[in-house]
């Protein structure tokens, strides 16, 4: 057990994994302890071999009065019952409740290891205003495994906080955990760091050093116990990998690849390749705009953090899309002139869906459509739909223009035939001496206030919008000739 106690500033202990070096030896499986330290059992102050040298001082019993009362900077490895063992002592070491500040030279408020054992020896620390390592082991730990390291620390008088490490002196890699400053006196609490030796073609083992350190700096507290330090490998599945995508695929559309990995030690690197050399390293990767070239052979190569390869492939299907083009006899239409024929590039096999822009549809690949003219449509937009049997599709639109057409005489008789001039376009229309005989939408029908005009010629003024919404004013004279 460690017990370690530094007066209530910070104490900031950091636990140094240094050097991940795995050196795995042949009777190295899953689940094995590299080392155990749980201190032992001692009533009289010991030192540890693994306290760094120039970091804390061991709190020799026949030393100064610092050192006999564990003042700040100085540590022992000890069973907390007997600290008072050595002499003089003072501070909580020494205190029947961890709310009280004078010693009573009885016992300390807490007497055994976080196990219970009431003759288990921790390491005691008065970090004070030390910030270094209480704790460093080196190692060769073998490639191709992870590991974990743990510890078990007890606040006497807070506040303290510490770190863990692993330095990796071999692949120059690191790994730290800093733990939270520690304010609650009383209770044991375990920290722990995973971390991988990646496998390696050159070396079996890693040289890694691994450690606590203390991180908090404070006179009058930061005094703690350090017991049960342990380093095992963990078990890690060997790592898999399977591959799949969104296809078969419409050509223009986008190809998802999916990768889902089992086992292996997180986290995990991707690389994906494929058609025309095609190169990702997400996980799931999309390809936008698909094309017939891109069909093809798509492998994901999997590694986890210690070093397992696995790999998969899935074969991608780019399907291409229908012909759509579109065929007009005109493009351009009026009142007189207003049927339209459409052809498309006929494919066996395919759907076609012919929208007029009117609300009518067609499913023939050759069609014809006439449409309404009014005043109100400067444009129709025409789409064809073309959808395969893996019901892939394509589209294409083209605009045919309303041109209005002005006849130069009408005939309001009644026969139903050339009755009104203009219906569907805002006309004026004027006799010859300025008169306004009619202003609207509706058409003329040759008639002002009710009364049938005379057969003559009168002055209109057309108004419509043209297919770029600009509003065109046509001019000019109609015959009435009934």
């Amino acid at each position: 057990m460690i017990i370690m106690s530094g007066n209530v500033l910070k104490s900031v202990f950091t636990v140094l994994l240094l050097s991940l070096v795995c050196t795995i030896h042949a009777q190295t499986t899953y689940g094995d302890t590299i080392f155990y330290d749980s201190f032992g059992q001692h009533i009289t102050r010991v030192t540890t071999p693994y306290m760094p040298g120039g970091s804390y001082v061991f709190a020799d019993p026949n030393g100064t009065s610092a050192a006999k009362e564990i003042q700040d900077n100085y540590y022992a490895v000890i069973d907390p019952r007997h600290i008072v063992d050595a002499g003089q002592s003072s501070y909580y070491w020494t205190s029947t409740s961890p709310t009280s500040f004078i010693p009573t030279g009885a016992r300390p408020y807490y007497t055994t290891d976080h196990t219970g054992d009431t003759n288990g020896a921790v390491m005691v620390v008065n970090a004070g205003t030390t910030i270094n390592y209480l704790y460093k082991r080196d190692l060769a730990l073998k490639t191709g495994f992870r590991y974990r390291f743990s510890f078990w620390i007890y606040v006497v008088a807070r506040s303290s906080q510490f770190s863990m490490e692993v330095v990796n002196s071999t692949n120059n890699t690191n790994k730290t955990f800093t733990g939270p400053v520690l304010n609650t006196e009383g209770v044991w609490t375990q920290y722990t760091l995973d971390f991988p030796v990646p496998l390696s073609s050159t070396n079996v083992t890693n040289n890694v050093s691994t450690g606590l350190q203390n991180k908090y700096s404070l006179v009058m507290g930061n005094d703690y116990y350090i017991d049960d330090i342990l380093l095992s490998t963990l078990h890690t599945d060997p790592v898999t990998v399977s591959a799949s995508s969104n296809g078969p695929v419409c050509e223009g559309t986008g190809i998802s690849l999916h990768s889902i990995v089992g086992g292996g030690a997180p986290p995990f690197t991707y690389s994906w390749s494929g058609p025309n050399g095609y190169a990702s390293t997400d996980q799931l990767p999309t390809i936008l705009n698909s094309s017939q070239n891109m069909d093809g052979l798509y492998t994901v190569t999997v590694t986890d953090a210690i070093g397992q390869i696995a790999s998969a492939s899935v074969d991608v299907i780019v399907i291409s899309t229908p012909k759509s083009d579109i065929k007009l006899s005109t493009e351009k239409i009026d009142s007189r002139n207003n049927e339209v024929s459409m052809t498309s590039l006929s494919e066996s096999g395919i759907n076609y869906k012919w929208d007029f822009g009117d609300g009518s549809t067609d499913d023939q690949p050759t069609t014809k459509h006439a449409y309404q003219i009014t005043g109100s449509t400067a444009e129709f937009t025409v789409k064809l739909t073309a959808t395969n049997s893996t019901g892939c599709t394509s589209s294409s639109v083209k605009t045919i223009e309303v041109i209005p057409f002005i006849p130069n005489v009408f005939s309001p008789n009644g026969d139903g035939i050339n009755d009104v001039f203009m219906n569907g376009f805002d006309i004026h229309i004027f006799d010859r001496y300025g008169l306004q005989l009619y202003s609207g939408s509706s058409g003329w029908d040759g008639t002002y206030n009710g009364k049938k005009m005379d057969n003559d010629t009168y002055f209109y003024e057309v108004r419509y919008l043209d297919r770029n919404k600009n509003t065109q004013i046509k001019k000019g004279y109609i015959t009435l000739k009934r």
